[in-house]
């Protein structure tokens, strides 16, 4: 898997793109990084395809008989220095349906692991087994380590998670978001179950 360069590419792009209207930046740890990532967004609370291409995701092959069907039951697999350590790693992204809605959880292992030979369908405790992981499907992300003005209750991403890593400016982040598509945090991963949240982004009236 090779990383591109796309991230310091898309920073010379940035005057000819515009905010999205209807996503407003509620939050944020340095500003004018937000703006410009803000710009890369597609409409409402979606990074745009350049901006996802930036990593590149290949279909991993368990072994064991798995599902007809990539949408609910899928494995994805990339290398990136997805902690900004200096070194790669094996990301992995796990797809499944929570009542017919697809959630995704990350595991991260050394670059040259072989988990993933050592996985299948039938018994995926090895690729489970890593302290690295986010796994929030079910679960709540509330976004309490910035501060929003003008809300009345703290806001929680919950149930189904959207886990989108990316690179910006040679440096790799993470968007988060859920099915309901109110609220995305960019965030740097850093190692277990860990972000440090740089930017919250709230899907406003257009």
């Amino acid at each position: 898997m090779k990383l591109t360069s796309m991230g310091t590419m898309l920073l010379t792009m940035l005057p000819a793109l515009t905010t999205a209207a209807s996503v407003e930046l509620a939050a944020f740890a340095n500003k004018p990084f937000c703006e410009n990532v803000a710009a890369l967004f597609g409409e409402d609370l979606d990074l745009n395809t350049e901006l996802l291409k930036t990593v590149q995701w290949e279909p991993v092959a368990l072994k064991g008989q798995g599902p007809t069907t990539r949408r609910c039951s899928r494995f994805d697999r990339t290398r990136m220095d997805l902690d900004n350590d200096g070194g790669e790693d094996l990301v992995v992204k796990a797809t499944f349906c929570m009542k017919g809605v697809p959630s995704d959880s990350l595991y991260v292992f050394p670059a040259d692991s072989e988990v993933l030979e050592q996985t299948s369908w039938q018994d995926t405790s090895p690729l489970l087994a890593t302290p690295n992981k986010v796994e929030r499907t079910g679960g709540t992300y509330p976004l309490t380590v910035l501060r929003i003005d003008g809300v009345s209750s703290t806001p929680s991403l919950t149930t189904a998670f959207s886990l989108q890593p990316f690179v910006f400016g040679g440096v790799a982040y993470v968007g988060l978001t859920d099915t309901r598509r109110e609220w995305m945090a960019i965030a740097k991963y850093r190692g277990g179950d860990q972000f440090e949240d740089l930017c919250y982004f709230h899907a406003g009236k257009s």
